[in-house]
Formats: C-alpha cells, structure tokens, sequence
C-alpha cells in the first residue's frame, strides 16, 4: 500500500436538482439478498490472546459474503462483494490455492466447469493484480448461469481463478469500464450489474447497500432502496470521474464534525478530498494532518507499531458522534460504533482498543467498513451519483421502492447544490498526463495542477486533494479499492 497513485482533477459546481418521489409498482424490477460478515482465523488477536501479533494491515481479514450458483446444474458458491473492482471470479478445484491438502477451500465452494453443461470457455484470460502490484487471482475467462438472490442471467461472464490466494471468489459490482478486460484488453463486456439489466431483472444499473450493525446481517438490493433501512432522507452527491470516465466509487469529502458534551466542532484540513466507499477495506482511512486533531478530541492515538489508530476501550460509552459531509449530504455515526472492543493490538496503551479511523497511504483515502455500517448508500451507476443517509440499524418493515431509468431515478433523492464533482491531487501531482512504472506498480494521473480553486456558475468550489483509484502493476488498469480490502487480508 505504500506508494498509492495520485490524481490530479479540476473542480466545477453542479446546479440544484429538486427531489423526485418514485411510486410502488405491484411488480417491482428489484431484488435483494442477504450479506454476512465473515472473518478468517487469521485476524486481529482477541484481547488476552497470547498470539504475537503483527502489523493490522498485513492482517485484517474481513469480508462480506454472498452465496451464488454457477452452471447448469446449479454449483453453489459464497464470494466476498467488493464494490470497488468490477469482475466476478470463483475458485476452480485444481487451483493453486484449493488443490491443497487440508481443502482451504470447503467451506465456501469452487466451480467445477466439467459438471455443467451451460459452461463455454473464452480465449482471453483475467489477471487480477491489484493495489501495489499485489497477485490475487489468473485464470481464463467464461460464460455460464449465473444466479443470484433470485435473479438468473444467462451467458453471465467471469473468470475462473486457476491460480489464487484466496479461499473464496470475488463479485465486483463496480463500473463495468474497470473489470480486468476492458482495461488490460480492450474487451468490454457486461458485468454483472449491467447484465442484470439486459436480463430485465432490474430497471438501471443501480444498488442499494445496508451492511447493519456490526454483528448483523445486511442487505444488498438491487435495482431498489429500502426506506425501512435508512432515517431521513437521501441525498445526491456526484460520482468522480478519472480522466473523463467513471471507472471508482469515489467521491468528495468537505467536513468531519464531532459532537460531544462540550458542543461541536468541525475539522477541514486538506478538504475537499477524493474518498472511495469501499466495503473491502476493515478501517475509515484519511490523512495523517486531518485525522490527529480529531484523535486528540475524542482520545484516541496512533501505534506506529501496530500501524494502526487505539482509542481507550470505555470510549464506546462516551456521548460523541462523528459526522462525515459530502457537499452537504452527510452521515453521522456514534463513536460507539468505532470503537472496536474485541480487538486490541501489540504496540497499543493498556484497556485500548482498536480506532476505526486510522491514517491512509498517500492518496489513498477510504470510507471503509465502519463508515457504510452507519450509511445506507446508493449507488447509481447508470448515473454516476451516490445518494446517501444515515442507516437504520436493524431496519423494520421492508419498503422497498424500485430505482427506474433516466436522471433523477433514485426514488426520494434530492441532488445537493454544487456539489464538488472532482478532485485535485496532491504529494507529486502531475503537470501533465501519463504513467510511470516502478517496483511500486503504475501510477496514474491526470492533467491539472496541484492546488487551486476554479469558479463555476457564480460559485467557487475548492479543489479537493486524494484519489479514487490505486496503483497497479499493470498500466492501463485503475483498479476499484478491492486492492485495499484484499491487501490487508493477504
């Protein structure tokens, strides 16, 4: 992770949009299934385990679970949902990794392509590297039924990993522009939001995730929102693209507030900021120079041994709220909820517990885990916007409201008035465009300078500093932010 790539964006207004409310069809074009954290044995130590522990990002080993069938007949298989890479790739039995001896394997399932009569084989193979040049997954690509949560496609593409280093597959569901053979071989294909919609399952390429409480089990929904699952109401903010197109889930960050006893106070340095919504990463990662004042607020600190934020265990009892605005749209989550009171690590004060918030690689900035625990977010791809609000933790009854097509088709959204809808990059922001290569991988970025405002419209918006993309080994490749979540976990 060190090294990230930084990009340079110029920042522009968008104009106010009024609230559209979408109507209940008796038949909506949506479906939802269920999604289960899952933690491997090799995570953070339990406090009092006498299990040295290491560095937390070579360690973190969550993710969250979907179950899936592939082939005629059906195989069932659980894979991680990763918003931030774009290609679905399973496990095959003659991998590298599940061929081993003790069938590391088992429990989540492999595709054995000679049992299904629907399987074909295409001639170009995926090569999954992400982050820093990190290997996760090579094999060929290939078409075969694809179920899930109710939803058949057929034909659906994905790749089969003969080689891995992990146990389970990957569904990406980001921007079809990303998977690993529209950008390594200029062989675009529908992935599988939008083959969802080419099957007529959902109306727009568009979801809808509630992760819940920690403990909980959550949902992602297709092709809808779910009103039981969110307070308030949704609000819009622009997705940011990289070189004029949408290929990450990022958007911009403009203010952290901290509510305590002793009132509220704001926090802005280095904002606005490029921060991607990525369920693969365990932590909310965001600069060093932002994060410090807050840390000194609420308590908490930084071990440089452990690499990672603590913060006194009793803290989860105190009455402070943490507040995350994106160009007005905001998300506020009780610092209860990041306080991880299960784990601690060498390197931490006595009775301190792991921070959620910890300070991120160059560029690399991340609305992880504890952040979309305490959101419930949209994500309109077919529209390049993210609509958020604060979620309802274990929900109620389900109302659930179809997303149609066309602008304005998050049901109740309201689009916030100029919004930043791109970013600035900073660190050794570029003059120019192009790549560069190294033992670090590729870095990316795009014409702009470093720092600066640009008005727009009447209005003038800062330029924001970070990036929504990662380095990679390949050079054409800007990866979704599954290279975080999966490098904490290799």
């Amino acid at each position: 992770m060190r090294g990230a790539s930084i990009l340079s964006l110029a920042a522009v207004a968008l104009p106010c949009a009024n609230a559209i409310t979408l109507h209940k069809r008796d038949d909506p074009a949506v479906f939802g299934l269920p999604i289960a954290r899952s933690e491997r044995s090799q995570a953070l130590q339990k406090r009092d385990s006498k299990v040295a522990s290491t560095a937390l990002y070579n360690v973190q080993n969550m993710y969250y679970m979907v179950n899936i069938t592939v082939g005629t007949p059906a195989q069932n298989v659980s894979l991680s949902l990763d918003i931030g890479s774009s290609d679905i790739w399973v496990n095959v039995p003659n991998s590298t990794y599940c061929a081993a001896d003790d069938d590391p394997c088992t429990s989540t399932g492999v595709f054995d392509l000679k049992k299904s009569s629907t399987f074909k084989m295409l001639d170009y193979d995926m090569n999954a590297t992400y982050g820093v040049g990190s290997f996760l997954a090579a094999g060929p690509y290939a078409t075969d039924t694809l179920t899930i949560g109710g939803a058949t496609v057929k034909n659906m593409e994905f790749a089969l990993a003969e080689q891995s280093r992990n146990p389970h597959g990957i569904l990406g569901i980001g921007y079809s522009i990303a998977t690993d053979a529209a950008a390594n071989l200029g062989k675009n294909y529908s992935n599988l939001p939008e083959a969802l919609v080419n099957s007529g399952a959902i109306k727009s390429a568009a979801y809808s995730l509630w992760l819940n409480k920690y403990s909980g089990t959550g949902n992602l929904l297709f092709g809808g929102v779910n009103k039981a699952q969110y307070k308030g109401d949704l609000q819009t903010v622009p997705v940011l693209p990289v070189y004029g197109q949408y290929r990450s889930l990022a958007i911009a960050l403009t203010d952290i507030s901290v509510k305590g006893t002793s009132g509220t106070k704001s926090y802005t340095t280095g904002l606005p900021l490029a921060v991607s919504l990525d369920n693969g990463s365990p932590l909310i990662a965001l600069p060093q120079e932002l994060l410090d004042p807050i840390f000194k607020e609420v308590g908490a600190g930084y071990s440089s041994t452990a690499e990672a934020a603590y913060i006194p265990c009793d803290q989860a009892n105190a009455d402070y709220n943490v507040t995350f605005s994106f160009s007005g749209a905001t998300v506020t989550i009780p610092l209860s909820e990041l306080v991880f009171a299960d784990y601690t690590e060498t390197g931490f004060p006595k009775n301190a517990c792991l921070f959620g918030l910890s300070y991120s690689q160059p560029g690399l900035n991340l609305m992880g885990d504890p952040f979309l625990r305490g959101a419930y977010v949209v994500y309109d791809l077919a529209n390049n916007e993210i609509s958020l609000a604060d979620a309802n933790y274990d929900g109620g009854k389900d109302d659930i409201l179809e997303i149609g097509t066309g602008t304005a088709a998050v049901p109740g959204a309201t689009l916030m008035p100029s919004a930043v809808t791109s970013a600035t990059g900073n660190g050794a922001a570029a003059t120019g465009t192009g790549s560069t290569s190294g033992s670090q991988g590729t870095t990316v970025y795009v014409t702009g300078s470093a720092t600066g405002t640009v008005k727009s419209g009447g209005a003038t918006s800062t330029s924001s500093k970070g990036l929504a993309a990662l380095p990679t080994g390949s050079p054409n490749l800007l990866p979704g932010i599954l290279g975080a979540g999966l490098l904490l976990a290799l």
